[in-house]
């Protein structure tokens, strides 16, 4: 690799300094503490030949403290309601989402951690609570997780009943002889009801209760 003598690499520099607009110069002025000395100065010359406010940072920027994600009392953060549950599958849901996300939480007035710590009816709802700094994070994570699986509604038994008095007190007495067609699909079922003896003939689908 050939590396380049001073006199080279500052007329390179001074060249793709020239090219660059205001923002550009100020966002390599921002690492300026790792520029090497030629490219200190030309740099510097090129903000000052076009009037520039621009300072060349001499070392890097502290970090920002780290965002606590938990605090050991969350009474000690403001506090702002992000969701309310109506019933106990739907708190333990949303307490499922913000604790896959990081997110610490409190409920209801008393701000307990755990929802299975209400002993009280959520039937007027229950407030879901998250620190301030944290309320952007947990509306995206609750709004991101999939809706709740529809609870699946247990069929009921299917009852013939009578198509008279509708009692269930009915007997098979068989079916009609065969057609001449040969279809065994055109012959009836014939029933009665021994709760009123009334009689009938059907497809074998008697009414439901």
């Amino acid at each position: 690799m050939n590396h380049l003598g001073p006199g080279e690499e500052e007329r390179r520099l001074r060249e793709q300094y020239a090219q660059m607009n205001e923002d550009e110069l100020q966002a390599v002025a921002d690492y300026g503490y790792e520029l090497t000395e030629i490219a200190r100065s030309t740099l510097e010359s090129e903000i000052s030949q076009r009037g520039l406010n621009i300072k060349l940072r001499d070392a890097p920027p502290p970090a920002p403290a780290a965002e606590t994600l938990e605090s050991d009392d969350l009474l000690d953060s403001p506090l702002v309601t992000v969701r309310e549950a109506s019933d106990l599958s739907e708190a333990h849901r949303l307490q499922d989402i913000l604790d896959a996300a990081g997110v610490p939480y409190c409920w209801g007035p008393d701000n307990l951690e755990n929802v299975d710590a209400f002993n009280s009816s959520l039937d007027d709802g229950l407030a879901l609570k998250v620190c301030t700094v944290d309320l952007d994070r947990a509306v995206r994570a609750l709004n991101l997780a999939p809706p709740p699986e529809p609870e699946e509604t247990e069929e009921e038994d299917y009852v013939a009943v009578c198509p008279k008095c509708h009692s269930s007190e009915i007997v098979f007495q068989g079916r009609d002889a065969e057609p001449a067609t040969g279809s065994t699909n055109d012959s009836k079922f014939n029933w009665s009801c021994d709760a009123c003896g009334h009689q009938w003939k059907d497809d074998g689908i008697e009414e439901e209760a």
